[in-house]
């Protein structure tokens, strides 16, 4: 009988091992964040939940996850909304969208600016990015705008927890 369920257990395991190694990546990026942000620390300390990535391809990238949570605490810092899509998030429909044909010149563009956005390493042979943002510049900004909206997600948003007594009044308010 214990033969019987040590496989599932050794599945189970081996399924999270990725799930645990992402909490990590974003543990860490949060103490980065706070570092670098020590007046936002406590914000940035309760934003783990928003790191959430919907993305399969940011699970299984490490620098493009990094650069999701850095992207999503930099905005916690700054009290920016943090509903819209990250330069990762982006980054990682293009791709899937360069895999069914290929992109355009604001696609490329898109995908070369975002890249830079997102503080990932030089992509291997490519070119700069300045031509095409001489050439596609406002097609740049348009598609750019137009993706992160569309990857926004409403249940990401910066709600922190709030102390229960500053909602409801003091006890004594509370008693009738």
């Amino acid at each position: 009988m214990t033969n019987a369920t040590l496989p599932e257990v050794t599945d189970l395991e081996g399924g999270l091992a990725p799930l645990f190694e992402a909490m990590e990546w974003s543990e860490d990026e949060i103490r980065s964040a706070q570092r670098r942000h020590p007046d936002a620390a406590d914000r940035i300390y309760h934003s783990f939940i928003l790191l959430q990535p919907k993305h399969d391809l940011l699970m299984r990238s490490e620098l493009l996850y990094r650069a999701h949570c850095r992207e999503l605490l930099d905005r916690v810092a700054r009290n920016e909304d943090t509903r819209l899509g990250t330069a990762a998030e982006c980054i990682a429909v293009l791709r899937d969208t360069s895999l069914v044909g290929p992109l355009n010149m604001a696609g490329t563009g898109l995908y070369f600016r975002l890249w830079r956005v997102a503080g990932l390493p030089p992509i291997k042979g490519a070119t700069d990015n300045m031509h095409y943002e001489a050439l596609a510049g406002s097609a740049i900004d348009g598609a750019e705008a137009v993706l992160r909206n569309k990857l926004r997600q409403a249940d990401r948003s910066k709600q922190f927890p709030v102390k229960v007594s500053s909602v409801l009044g003091s006890s004594n308010e509370l008693a009738a």
